[in-house]
Protein backbone atom coordinates (compact mmCIF):
# COMPACT_ATOMS: atom_id res chain seq x y z
CA UNK A 1 0.00 0.00 0.00
CA UNK A 2 2.77 2.44 0.89
CA UNK A 3 4.33 2.08 -2.56
CA UNK A 4 1.07 2.52 -4.46
CA UNK A 5 -0.70 5.21 -2.44
CA UNK A 6 1.25 8.45 -2.75
CA UNK A 7 -1.54 11.00 -2.89
CA UNK A 8 -3.69 12.55 -0.19
CA UNK A 9 -7.38 11.80 -0.12
CA UNK A 10 -9.58 14.40 1.54
CA UNK A 11 -12.29 13.11 3.84
CA UNK A 12 -15.61 14.77 4.47
CA UNK A 13 -16.69 15.05 8.10
CA UNK A 14 -19.13 12.18 7.49
CA UNK A 15 -16.31 9.98 6.16
CA UNK A 16 -14.07 10.93 9.05
CA UNK A 17 -16.76 10.01 11.58
CA UNK A 18 -17.22 6.58 9.99
CA UNK A 19 -13.45 6.01 10.11
CA UNK A 20 -13.13 7.22 13.72
CA UNK A 21 -15.97 4.98 14.86
CA UNK A 22 -14.17 1.99 13.35
CA UNK A 23 -11.11 2.54 15.56
CA UNK A 24 -11.18 1.23 19.11
CA UNK A 25 -8.79 3.93 20.39
CA UNK A 26 -10.84 6.91 19.22
CA UNK A 27 -12.20 9.31 21.83
CA UNK A 28 -14.64 12.19 22.19
CA UNK A 29 -12.01 14.46 20.63
CA UNK A 30 -12.18 12.46 17.39
CA UNK A 31 -15.95 12.84 17.27
CA UNK A 32 -17.37 15.07 14.57
CA UNK A 33 -19.40 17.03 17.13
CA UNK A 34 -16.23 18.16 18.93
CA UNK A 35 -14.48 19.09 15.67
CA UNK A 36 -17.54 20.92 14.36
CA UNK A 37 -17.86 22.76 17.68
CA UNK A 38 -14.35 24.19 17.29
CA UNK A 39 -15.05 25.08 13.67
CA UNK A 40 -18.31 26.86 14.45
CA UNK A 41 -17.12 28.69 17.56
CA UNK A 42 -13.78 29.94 16.26
CA UNK A 43 -14.12 29.85 12.49
CA UNK A 44 -11.30 27.34 12.09
CA UNK A 45 -11.41 25.68 8.66
CA UNK A 46 -11.54 21.86 8.77
CA UNK A 47 -9.11 19.79 6.67
CA UNK A 48 -8.94 16.00 6.98
CA UNK A 49 -6.13 14.45 4.90
CA UNK A 50 -6.05 10.66 4.66
CA UNK A 51 -4.37 7.71 3.00
CA UNK A 52 -6.95 5.46 1.33
CA UNK A 53 -6.19 2.06 -0.18
CA UNK A 54 -8.80 0.03 -2.08
CA UNK A 55 -11.55 2.12 -0.55
CA UNK A 56 -10.34 1.71 3.03
CA UNK A 57 -8.91 4.57 5.08
CA UNK A 58 -5.51 3.53 6.45
CA UNK A 59 -4.61 6.74 8.27
CA UNK A 60 -6.18 10.15 8.73
CA UNK A 61 -5.59 13.28 10.79
CA UNK A 62 -8.19 16.01 11.45
CA UNK A 63 -6.58 19.45 11.13
CA UNK A 64 -7.99 22.89 11.88
CA UNK A 65 -6.52 26.10 10.51
CA UNK A 66 -5.58 28.61 13.22
CA UNK A 67 -3.62 31.86 13.39
CA UNK A 68 -1.89 33.76 16.16
CA UNK A 69 -2.04 37.43 17.09
CA UNK A 70 0.40 38.32 14.30
CA UNK A 71 -1.70 36.51 11.71
CA UNK A 72 0.70 33.57 11.32
CA UNK A 73 -1.28 30.55 10.11
CA UNK A 74 -0.92 27.00 11.41
CA UNK A 75 -2.68 23.67 11.00
CA UNK A 76 -3.29 22.02 14.37
CA UNK A 77 -4.69 18.62 15.28
CA UNK A 78 -6.59 19.83 17.27
CA UNK A 79 -6.71 23.23 18.98
CA UNK A 80 -8.24 23.36 22.49
CA UNK A 81 -7.95 19.58 22.61
CA UNK A 82 -5.91 17.64 25.14
CA UNK A 83 -4.47 15.23 22.58
CA UNK A 84 -5.56 12.74 19.95
CA UNK A 85 -4.75 9.06 19.85
CA UNK A 86 -3.17 8.37 16.46
CA UNK A 87 -5.63 6.67 14.07
CA UNK A 88 -3.48 4.78 11.57
CA UNK A 89 -2.83 1.17 10.60
CA UNK A 90 0.79 1.56 11.70
CA UNK A 91 3.51 4.17 12.15
CA UNK A 92 5.04 3.79 8.65
CA UNK A 93 1.62 4.54 7.13
CA UNK A 94 1.30 7.58 9.37
CA UNK A 95 4.78 8.75 8.37
CA UNK A 96 3.88 8.58 4.67
CA UNK A 97 0.72 10.59 5.27
CA UNK A 98 2.61 13.25 7.22
CA UNK A 99 5.22 13.55 4.46
CA UNK A 100 2.46 14.13 1.93
CA UNK A 101 0.81 16.71 4.21
CA UNK A 102 4.14 18.51 4.57
CA UNK A 103 4.61 18.62 0.80
CA UNK A 104 1.05 19.83 0.26
CA UNK A 105 1.24 22.75 2.69
CA UNK A 106 4.93 23.65 2.86
CA UNK A 107 4.45 27.11 1.36
CA UNK A 108 1.08 27.90 2.94
CA UNK A 109 1.51 27.45 6.69
CA UNK A 110 4.20 28.29 9.21
CA UNK A 111 3.62 25.02 11.06
CA UNK A 112 1.59 21.83 11.12
CA UNK A 113 1.27 20.42 14.64
CA UNK A 114 -0.07 17.02 15.68
CA UNK A 115 -0.91 16.68 19.39
CA UNK A 116 -0.92 13.01 20.21
CA UNK A 117 -0.08 10.21 22.61
CA UNK A 118 3.12 9.36 20.73
CA UNK A 119 5.58 11.22 18.48
CA UNK A 120 4.97 11.28 14.74
CA UNK A 121 7.80 9.40 12.99
CA UNK A 122 10.23 11.67 11.17
CA UNK A 123 8.94 14.87 12.81
CA UNK A 124 10.54 17.12 15.39
CA UNK A 125 8.59 17.04 18.64
CA UNK A 126 8.44 18.43 22.16
CA UNK A 127 6.63 17.38 25.30
CA UNK A 128 5.63 19.94 27.92
CA UNK A 129 2.43 18.17 29.01
CA UNK A 130 1.41 14.88 30.57
CA UNK A 131 -1.82 12.90 30.71
CA UNK A 132 -3.24 10.73 33.47
CA UNK A 133 -5.39 7.65 32.88
CA UNK A 134 -7.18 5.35 35.31
CA UNK A 135 -8.66 1.96 34.25
CA UNK A 136 -12.33 1.79 35.20
CA UNK A 137 -13.31 -1.57 33.72
CA UNK A 138 -12.95 -3.19 37.13
CA UNK A 139 -15.17 -3.15 40.24
CA UNK A 140 -15.37 0.21 42.02
CA UNK A 141 -13.94 -1.32 45.20
CA UNK A 142 -10.81 -2.28 43.29
CA UNK A 143 -10.51 1.25 41.90
CA UNK A 144 -10.92 2.72 45.39
CA UNK A 145 -8.16 0.48 46.75
CA UNK A 146 -5.66 2.32 44.52
CA UNK A 147 -6.49 5.74 46.03
CA UNK A 148 -3.73 7.30 48.13
CA UNK A 149 -4.40 7.70 51.85
CA UNK A 150 -4.66 11.49 51.43
CA UNK A 151 -7.49 11.04 48.93
CA UNK A 152 -9.33 8.67 51.26
CA UNK A 153 -9.05 11.21 54.10
CA UNK A 154 -10.38 14.00 51.87
CA UNK A 155 -13.33 11.87 50.81
CA UNK A 156 -14.16 11.17 54.45
CA UNK A 157 -14.09 14.90 55.13
CA UNK A 158 -16.37 15.55 52.15
CA UNK A 159 -18.84 13.00 53.50
CA UNK A 160 -18.76 14.62 56.95
CA UNK A 161 -19.57 17.95 55.31
CA UNK A 162 -22.57 16.23 53.68
CA UNK A 163 -21.57 17.30 50.20
CA UNK A 164 -24.03 16.32 47.51
CA UNK A 165 -23.25 15.28 43.95
CA UNK A 166 -25.67 15.52 41.05
CA UNK A 167 -25.25 14.37 37.46
CA UNK A 168 -27.18 16.77 35.24
CA UNK A 169 -27.75 17.39 31.54
CA UNK A 170 -29.86 20.56 31.63
CA UNK A 171 -28.86 24.03 30.44
CA UNK A 172 -29.17 25.49 33.96
CA UNK A 173 -26.45 23.10 35.16
CA UNK A 174 -24.06 24.46 32.56
CA UNK A 175 -24.84 27.99 33.75
CA UNK A 176 -23.84 26.93 37.27
CA UNK A 177 -20.61 25.46 35.98
CA UNK A 178 -19.76 28.55 33.95
CA UNK A 179 -20.08 30.90 36.92
CA UNK A 180 -17.65 28.75 38.90
CA UNK A 181 -15.42 28.40 35.84
CA UNK A 182 -15.06 32.18 35.52
CA UNK A 183 -14.15 32.45 39.22
CA UNK A 184 -11.52 29.73 38.86
CA UNK A 185 -9.99 31.26 35.74
CA UNK A 186 -9.84 34.68 37.33
CA UNK A 187 -7.99 33.25 40.33
CA UNK A 188 -5.48 31.55 38.01
CA UNK A 189 -5.13 34.57 35.75
CA UNK A 190 -6.25 32.64 32.68
CA UNK A 191 -8.59 34.02 29.97
CA UNK A 192 -11.93 32.24 30.02
CA UNK A 193 -13.71 30.75 27.05
CA UNK A 194 -16.81 32.59 25.91
CA UNK A 195 -20.23 31.62 27.18
CA UNK A 196 -21.20 30.75 23.60
CA UNK A 197 -18.47 28.09 23.51
CA UNK A 198 -20.06 26.29 26.43
CA UNK A 199 -23.48 26.72 24.90
CA UNK A 200 -22.00 24.87 21.92
CA UNK A 201 -20.76 22.13 24.26
CA UNK A 202 -24.27 21.84 25.64
CA UNK A 203 -25.95 21.72 22.22
CA UNK A 204 -23.46 19.40 20.49
CA UNK A 205 -22.22 17.16 23.28
CA UNK A 206 -24.38 17.16 26.38
CA UNK A 207 -27.77 17.23 24.62
CA UNK A 208 -26.62 14.45 22.29
CA UNK A 209 -25.64 12.13 25.13
CA UNK A 210 -21.88 12.63 24.85
CA UNK A 211 -21.42 14.28 28.22
CA UNK A 212 -22.94 15.75 31.35
CA UNK A 213 -22.36 18.36 34.04
CA UNK A 214 -21.40 17.16 37.52
CA UNK A 215 -22.27 19.51 40.38
CA UNK A 216 -21.15 19.32 44.01
CA UNK A 217 -23.23 21.32 46.50
CA UNK A 218 -23.04 22.08 50.19
CA UNK A 219 -26.29 23.03 51.88
CA UNK A 220 -27.84 23.38 48.42
CA UNK A 221 -25.18 25.87 47.27
CA UNK A 222 -23.05 24.72 44.29
CA UNK A 223 -19.35 24.91 45.18
CA UNK A 224 -17.75 22.72 42.48
CA UNK A 225 -18.71 21.59 39.01
CA UNK A 226 -17.28 19.93 35.95
CA UNK A 227 -18.01 19.16 32.31
CA UNK A 228 -17.48 15.47 31.60
CA UNK A 229 -17.34 13.98 28.11
CA UNK A 230 -17.55 10.33 27.11
CA UNK A 231 -17.30 8.30 23.92
CA UNK A 232 -16.15 4.84 22.80
CA UNK A 233 -15.34 3.59 26.29
CA UNK A 234 -13.18 6.59 27.24
CA UNK A 235 -14.42 9.09 29.82
CA UNK A 236 -12.75 12.52 29.87
CA UNK A 237 -12.71 14.87 32.87
CA UNK A 238 -12.51 17.88 30.57
CA UNK A 239 -13.34 21.02 32.59
CA UNK A 240 -13.57 21.51 36.34
CA UNK A 241 -14.13 24.57 38.50
CA UNK A 242 -14.84 25.44 42.09
CA UNK A 243 -15.55 28.27 44.49
CA UNK A 244 -12.13 29.31 45.88
CA UNK A 245 -13.77 30.10 49.22
CA UNK A 246 -15.05 26.52 49.66
CA UNK A 247 -11.97 24.42 48.97
CA UNK A 248 -11.64 23.45 52.64
CA UNK A 249 -14.64 21.15 52.21
CA UNK A 250 -12.80 19.10 49.52
CA UNK A 251 -15.45 19.57 46.81
CA UNK A 252 -12.99 18.80 44.02
CA UNK A 253 -12.18 15.41 45.53
CA UNK A 254 -15.91 14.69 45.82
CA UNK A 255 -16.41 15.72 42.19
CA UNK A 256 -13.59 13.48 40.94
CA UNK A 257 -14.71 10.52 43.03
CA UNK A 258 -18.28 10.61 41.81
CA UNK A 259 -17.30 10.99 38.18
CA UNK A 260 -14.96 8.00 38.54
CA UNK A 261 -17.84 6.07 40.14
CA UNK A 262 -20.17 6.92 37.27
CA UNK A 263 -17.55 5.99 34.67
CA UNK A 264 -17.17 2.60 36.33
CA UNK A 265 -20.92 2.03 36.68
CA UNK A 266 -21.59 3.01 33.07
CA UNK A 267 -18.97 0.64 31.66
CA UNK A 268 -16.23 3.02 30.54
CA UNK A 269 -12.81 1.40 30.18
CA UNK A 270 -10.67 4.46 30.85
CA UNK A 271 -11.07 7.54 33.03
CA UNK A 272 -8.95 10.29 31.47
CA UNK A 273 -8.03 13.11 33.87
CA UNK A 274 -6.96 15.33 30.96
CA UNK A 275 -3.59 16.97 30.48
CA UNK A 276 -1.39 18.94 32.84
CA UNK A 277 1.69 21.01 32.19
CA UNK A 278 4.82 19.31 33.47
CA UNK A 279 5.56 22.33 35.63
CA UNK A 280 2.18 21.89 37.42
CA UNK A 281 3.66 19.48 39.94
CA UNK A 282 0.87 19.86 42.47
CA UNK A 283 -1.83 19.06 39.92
CA UNK A 284 0.15 16.07 38.67
CA UNK A 285 0.50 14.71 42.20
CA UNK A 286 -3.23 15.18 42.79
CA UNK A 287 -4.11 13.11 39.72
CA UNK A 288 -1.56 10.41 40.51
CA UNK A 289 -3.01 10.00 44.02
CA UNK A 290 -6.15 8.54 42.45
CA UNK A 291 -4.08 5.67 41.07
CA UNK A 292 -3.81 7.14 37.58
CA UNK A 293 -0.83 6.42 35.35
CA UNK A 294 1.07 9.41 33.97
CA UNK A 295 2.32 9.51 30.36
CA UNK A 296 3.76 12.16 28.07
CA UNK A 297 1.76 14.11 25.50
CA UNK A 298 3.69 14.99 22.35
CA UNK A 299 3.47 17.97 20.02
CA UNK A 300 4.94 16.76 16.71
CA UNK A 301 5.89 19.37 14.11
CA UNK A 302 5.14 17.83 10.73
CA UNK A 303 6.08 21.26 9.40
CA UNK A 304 7.91 24.07 11.17
CA UNK A 305 9.54 24.23 14.59
CA UNK A 306 8.29 24.66 18.17
CA UNK A 307 6.73 28.11 18.52
CA UNK A 308 9.05 30.58 20.22
CA UNK A 309 6.72 33.56 19.86
CA UNK A 310 7.92 35.74 22.72
CA UNK A 311 5.65 38.59 21.64
CA UNK A 312 2.51 36.49 22.06
CA UNK A 313 3.80 35.02 25.34
CA UNK A 314 4.40 38.53 26.68
CA UNK A 315 0.83 39.54 25.78
CA UNK A 316 -0.54 36.53 27.64
CA UNK A 317 1.61 37.25 30.71
CA UNK A 318 0.34 40.81 30.88
CA UNK A 319 -3.23 39.59 30.38
CA UNK A 320 -2.78 37.13 33.25
CA UNK A 321 -1.78 39.86 35.70
CA UNK A 322 -4.67 42.07 34.59
CA UNK A 323 -7.16 39.24 35.04
CA UNK A 324 -6.02 38.46 38.58
CA UNK A 325 -6.50 42.07 39.64
CA UNK A 326 -9.80 42.77 37.87
CA UNK A 327 -13.50 41.87 38.13
CA UNK A 328 -14.64 38.67 36.45
CA UNK A 329 -16.07 40.69 33.56
CA UNK A 330 -12.49 41.53 32.54
CA UNK A 331 -11.57 37.83 32.50
CA UNK A 332 -14.48 37.19 30.15
CA UNK A 333 -13.65 40.18 27.92
CA UNK A 334 -9.99 39.21 27.54
CA UNK A 335 -10.98 35.63 26.84
CA UNK A 336 -13.35 36.73 24.09
CA UNK A 337 -10.63 38.93 22.55
CA UNK A 338 -7.60 36.61 22.85
CA UNK A 339 -8.64 33.01 23.46
CA UNK A 340 -8.92 31.91 19.83
CA UNK A 341 -5.36 33.12 19.16
CA UNK A 342 -3.78 31.09 21.97
CA UNK A 343 -3.28 27.95 19.88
Amino acid sequence: MLQKQREISWLTVDQWQTFAESRENSSIFHHRNWIELLHEQYGFEIRIPALVDEGKVRAAIPLLQTRNLRGVKKLVSLPFTDYLQILADDLPTLEVLCQLIQNQFRDRFAAIVVRSNEPVPGADYESHNVRHELPTDVPLTEIESSFASAIKRNLKKARRQELEFHKRDDAAALDIFYKLHVLTRRKLGVPVQSRTFFKGIYDKLIKTGLGYVGIVSRRSVPISAGVMLGCNGRFVYKYAASDPASLEYRPNDWLVYNTIRIASEEGYRIFDFGISEKKQEGLRRFKSKWGATESDVFYSYVLGQPDQNEEQSAVMRVASEVIKRSPTAVCRFIGKALYKYSQ
